[in-house]
């Protein structure tokens, strides 16, 4: 039954790993020439190069550059969860993330997996992990996982270690050149291993999900096409540069000697004076000889052309037109800026609530794997995430005040710090810090009663009681008389 499961998946992964190399191909700038006649292309093989105009990575990263997790918290607590934080930072999930979302919006899907540390027990192991490497199968009817699969090479030997709600199984085979998933038999290659979570440790984190296809989809997928297209048109721009942009110089009337060595003499001169001309050297020849040239092809077409796509490549990936290189004459304002990200922001907003709430079960799955069982307080958790629009400074410090003045503040300081993108340590280290200029300015008074008692028993020789009572009343006093009333 495992046997079937683990070439069932490993084949599946298979049929999925041309699309998944296509899909890194545009996103490196490197996917072949399309939209080029049949002929023409194996007239030129390879000598026409394809000028790749990246827009692939920029889509991508225009939204991953706005996600940035920074802790998690119940919904119940004002400040983040300080031990979660440091889970999270022990495994170097600020920088793994990162690749992670652009794995994830780039194949459609990237998974988290999460296993027990035995050099920390107190702290899980959490990695990021690539859907060409991870296979997985959902229970029917459901979201929740019911194996997971697991293929890696490594000396010649295709490792394929198979995930299941109890146990996980140890498969491989050996590497051969023309290995292909249906043809492979996999051997046990090791003792099973427990696994108490009753759940396959793994967490995906897929894009644009849908309800009958957890799988995701790229976010490239909707401009592929028009990237095909901007880099045909690039392409076809530099041959016309070439060919057609530089003038062409013509010559009539002129008598070339019949075949022979003269003929071959007087080409190779006029082949020499032709080249070494430049502007303002006068061409001599004989009678009724004409010198011309044709008019340079320009290539605005061309350019004109890749504007108009460039802008609807913008438009479906939902960013500003500036961000690729579209500029209107008149500068634009901020207020138009704003204006134009609104729905660059909104889509970074989306991936943060799907991708936040992946994190939270990674987060709960590393608590359960540290506490031996799952921890019913943890499903209020929330993921909190750096504000992916960009105000100016000025704007957000602005709204942050008038939100918390006044008799019934709006929010918390901690909340506007959070607003005005503080890190989860900043906040803690700026209240700590409150809370210790309380605590002096609540003893401050206590500490200036017990100065001036130990100055009367000095100066007057008064007893300890008498001093302390007649500091409580010499300060009463100067409270009335600061009060505007006659002591």
């Amino acid at each position: 039954m495992s046997s079937a499961l683990v070439r069932k998946l490993a084949r599946r992964m298979d049929a999925q790993a041309p699309a998944l190399s296509t899909l890194d191909a545009y996103y490196s700038g490197n996917q072949p020439l399309s939209f080029l006649h049949p002929e023409i292309q194996a007239n030129v093989r390879q000598r026409v190069r394809n000028l790749a105009i990246n827009w692939p990575r920029i889509i991508v990263g225009s939204v991953e550059e706005r996600l940035d997790v920074e802790g998690f918290r119940l919904g119940s607590d004002e400040v983040a969860d300080h031990e979660m934080w440091r889970v999270w930072q022990a495994n170097g999930l600020d920088e793994w993330s990162q690749m992670g979302h652009v794995d994830a919006m780039v194949h459609g899907r990237a998974f988290v997996s999460v296993w027990a540390n035995e050099d920390d027990p107190g702290t899980p192991k959490i990695s990021f992990e690539s859907a060409r490497q991870v296979q997985a199968s959902y229970r029917a009817g459901t979201r929740d996982l019911d194996a997971v699969l697991k293929v890696w090479r490594d000396d010649g030997v295709q490792h394929a270690w198979l995930y299941l709600p109890d146990r996980i199984e140890q498969w491989a085979t050996d590497v051969r050149p023309d290995m292909i998933q249906a043809d492979v038999e996999y051997q046990r290659d090791g003792a099973d291993i427990d696994n108490p979570l009753d759940t396959p440790p793994f967490v995906p984190l897929v894009n644009r999900a849908r309800l009958m296809d957890l799988n995701g989809e790229s976010e490239l997928s909707d401009v592929l096409p028009m990237a095909d297209a901007v880099n045909k048109l690039a392409t076809d721009m530099m041959v016309s540069s070439e060919y057609h942009a530089m003038p062409r110089r013509w010559i009539t009337g002129m008598q070339l000697p019949a075949q022979g060595p003269s003929r071959t003499r007087v080409q190779e001169e006029v082949k020499a004076e032709w080249s070494e001309a430049f502007p303002g050297k006068p061409w001599m020849a004989g009678k009724d000889v004409t010198f011309g040239q044709f008019p340079e092809a320009q290539l605005t077409n061309f350019i004109d052309a890749i504007k108009m796509l460039t802008t609807q490549i913008a438009a479906i990936a939902g960013l500003p037109p500036h961000y690729l290189g579209v500029n209107t004459d008149n500068p634009a304002s901020a207020d138009a800026i704003r204006s134009a990200e609104s729905s660059l922001v909104k889509k970074a907003e989306r991936k943060q609530r799907a991708f936040g709430g992946s994190y939270e079960r990674v987060m709960r799955l590393a608590a359960q794997v540290r506490d031996g069982k799952p921890d019913p307080g943890l499903d209020g958790l929330e993921t909190i995430w750096r504000d992916p629009s960009t105000p100016t400074p000025a704007q957000k410090a602005d709204a942050a005040v008038k939100l918390t003045q006044g008799p019934t503040p709006i929010i918390t300081r901690n909340q506007a710090r959070e607003d005005l993108g503080y890190s989860q340590e900043q906040i803690a280290r700026m209240s700590a810090e409150e809370q210790r200029a309380a605590d002096l300015a609540a003893t401050a008074d206590v500490r200036a009663r017990v100065a001036l008692a130990t100055e009367l028993m000095s100066t007057q020789g008064l007893s300890q009681a008498a001093a302390f009572a007649a500091a409580g009343l010499i300060v009463a006093a100067n409270q009335i008389s600061t009060d505007g009333n006659t002591p």
